[in-house]
Formats: structure tokens, C-alpha cells, sequence
């Protein structure tokens, strides 16, 4: 079965546009420096290749994994070092942060719709929802 975004964007692919937030939890030791170095990809055009390696690679994340997945995706590795330590990107984390507090997200992942949160993670009701927004939207 494909990912639920896949999904999406193959059925809405001129009507949704995914916006991807970063919420580390504090309880697990790796989430902040994963989110930094998702963001550091993201500034060589990598984002979601490297945010799927590091879902894959969860229960080995270290300093060592990340660059190894950024060596892995062929990224400029001495670019990715430096951007890792941006305080821009930490400022961009913190400000995900503040942003999913406002909206009430107390866990990962979480998924909204205009500001509506999906209670169901399923492409059956997350179509429904976006089918509803969508009609909103032509009112």
C-alpha cells in the first residue's frame, strides 16, 4: 500500500500542498538533532529523502547515522556539517514547536487540514476531510 501522502498527493496533486512541522519530543534523546539534520538536507533540496531514511534508521539515530544517511543521499557532507549547526534551523525547530503547542498537538505525528486535526490517520477520512475543505473552499 503506498504511504498515506502519496495517496493524497496522487488524488489532490493540484489541490493539496503538504507543509511538514518538526515537534521533537523531549523524551526521546535523538528528535532535535534529527529535526536539524532533516532541515540541513532540506538546504540541498533532500528533505523528504532524508526524513524517510531517518524514519527507517529510528532506533539507530546518532550523530554517525545522520551523516552517514547524508553521505548515503550523495549530499555536499561538509555543507550538511555546517548547516546542521545553523542556529536558523534550531530557530525554525523552535518555532514548529511554539506553532503545534498553539494548535494542541501533544504527540507525533499529527496531521491538520486547515487547522482541522485528524483524529483518524487513514486515507479514507483524511479524504473525507480534505473533500469537505475543498467544497468549503468553492462557497
Amino acid at each position: 500500500m503506498m504511504p498515506l501522502f502519496e495517496q493524497v498527493l496522487d488524488k489532490y496533486p493540484d489541490s493539496v500542498k503538504i507543509v511538514y512541522k518538526h515537534y521533537p519530543l523531549s523524551f526521546h534523546k535523538e528528535a532535535l538533532q534529527a529535526a536539524l539534520a532533516s532541515l540541513a538536507a532540506a538546504e540541498q533540496g533532500r528533505f523528504w529523502e532524508y526524513h524517510d531514511e531517518l524514519y527507517l534508521n529510528q532506533n539507530s539515530l546518532s550523530k554517525e547515522k545522520y551523516i552517514e544517511i547524508a553521505k548515503n543521499l550523495g549530499l555536499d557532507l561538509k555543507k550538511f556539517s555546517l548547516d546542521i549547526m545553523r542556529p536558523s534551523l534550531r530557530k525554525k525547530v523552535e518555532e514548529d514547536i511554539q506553532d503545534a503547542q498553539k494548535a494542541g498537538v501533544t504527540g507525533t505525528p499529527s496531521i491538520f487540514v486547515n487547522g482541522r486535526q485528524l483524529k483518524i490517520r487513514d486515507f479514507q477520512t483524511l479524504s473525507k476531510l480534505i473533500d469537505a475543505e475543498l467544497a468549503e473552499g468553492q462557497k
